[in-house]
């Protein structure tokens, strides 16, 4: 992304790229850089199957625990990638087909969120 037009193109992190509000997503070079990088992309979330009804249900479980337990913007669990996503700030993941769309402010790593986690079985891998 960066050899072909967008210079500050974050390094990966968490098994995604962190795009900061500074990143201009529907920008020409933004579209050109990823219409020539696409290929080097793995499928990304909500690229498979959708999720069983049994794990959406168990990821909206979790979700509930998550927000008990303190993480109060803990997102809810989807079956879709958001349809606009200009503008966002965070991180996606998609566990077994169930996609989480976590704003920026949400910390994956803070004590809280790491202990939440463990109290509520969410995974701090594969997502």
């Amino acid at each position: 992304m960066r050899s072909n037009g967008v210079p500050n193109f974050p390094d990966p992190s968490g098994g995604g790229f962190p795009l900061t509000a500074g990143t201009d997503r529907s920008s020409p070079a933004f579209k050109a850089a990823q219409a020539k990088c696409q290929k080097f992309l793995p499928a990304g979330p909500g690229s498979g199957p959708p999720p069983s009804a049994k794990a959406l249900a168990q990821m909206l479980k979790v979700a509930q625990c998550m927000r008990r337990h303190g993480i109060s913007n803990f997102p809810d669990p989807r079956t879709s990638l958001p349809s606009d996503l200009s503008g966002f700030n965070g991180v996606i993941s998609d566990i077994d087909g169930v996609i989480l769309v976590f704003p920026a402010t949400v910390d994956q790593k803070s004590p809280a969120f790491v202990r939440a986690a463990a109290a509520c079985a969410f995974p701090l891998h594969n997502h």
